[in-house]
């Protein structure tokens, strides 16, 4: 893997090196997919053995990440994280010792599927709910995204709040979902996956970063001492957030400029790299 390093953005870390902090962080918050591990894949050791020398020292490690929480819970396991997790970009704060939902903000997504149905005639809708099951109008691959989902009408679609709409389409692109986005007012994410784009959506204020508020008043973690790492546009508002925020190698110079540093591409030894440069 490539490290794409910005001459404008933040520096790239060395291995070895003490991070530029002068306090004892309290909580580190870590993405998963491409940061943790790769996308669909295991845990590299480095990280596993980096986050248990840090659970260790008594601070608090956890996840927050677009899987719902029937794809992250066996991450959090392997990783030996067994406390608060933060699912579903935001919207889902679970336990993983109990495997309890905690907390979950919900909507009604009818109305955004039937603005969105006008713009985008040929969309493919998914809902997420409480659980981190899937239902959709047609089926598809979710990949990290959960294990379980199911074919339902429209009608059944919507029946109860969700957590969060996936749309899916052939034809549309980044452009179209970002002008839809801002036709409906809700906050979203777009991604691409195996050539079809697809679109998050949630209500405007659900984020990473606002559910590790929670984490943090739960816990009764200073915010300001707190460390995060991610790679992707979901992780923008949780690297502002964070009091040291570092981006994985990875991360497109939009991204990492967000973030205070770069660490190495390669997932999980990116992280291992960040947690191991920690004093303790």
């Amino acid at each position: 893997m490539t490290t794409i390093q910005d001459p404008q953005g933040p520096p790239l870390h060395i291995a070895g090196e003490a991070l530029p902090i002068n306090w004892r962080p309290e909580l580190i918050a870590l993405d998963i997919d491409d940061t943790l591990a790769e996308y669909l894949g295991s845990i590299a050791h480095e990280a596993v053995d980096a986050i248990e020398r840090i659970i260790e020292a008594g601070i608090k490690v956890t996840l927050a990440t677009g899987r719902s929480i029937s794809t992250t819970y066996p991450i959090a396991r392997a990783a030996g994280i067994d406390d608060l997790i933060v699912c579903s970009n935001g919207g889902i704060l679970a336990m993983v010792e109990t495997e309890k939902v905690m907390e979950a903000i919900t909507f009604d997504p009818m109305d955004a599927i039937e603005q969105i149905m006008v713009l985008v005639p040929d969309a493919v809708f998914a809902v997420e709910d409480t659980k981190g099951h899937f239902f959709t109008t047609h089926m598809f691959e979710t990949g990290a995204l959960g294990v379980n989902i199911q074919e339902v009408g429209l009608a059944d679609l919507t029946k109860e709040p969700v957590v969060r709409l996936v749309v899916r389409s052939e034809s549309a692109t980044a452009e179209t979902y970002s002008a839809v986005a801002k036709s409906l007012g809700f906050h979203s994410v777009v991604f691409g996956i195996d050539r079809v784009s697809w679109m998050d959506i949630a209500p405007q204020g659900v984020n990473k970063a606002n559910m590790l508020k929670e984490v943090c008043a739960r816990r009764q973690i200073d915010p300001t001492k707190t460390i995060a790492i991610g790679d992707s546009w979901n992780d923008i508002e949780m690297l502002d957030w964070a009091g040291f925020s570092v981006a994985m190698g990875t991360a497109v110079p939009r991204v990492a400029a967000h973030a205070d540093l770069v660490t190495s591409p390669e997932p999980g030894i990116g992280v291992a790299q960040i947690l191991n440069a920690i004093q303790l």
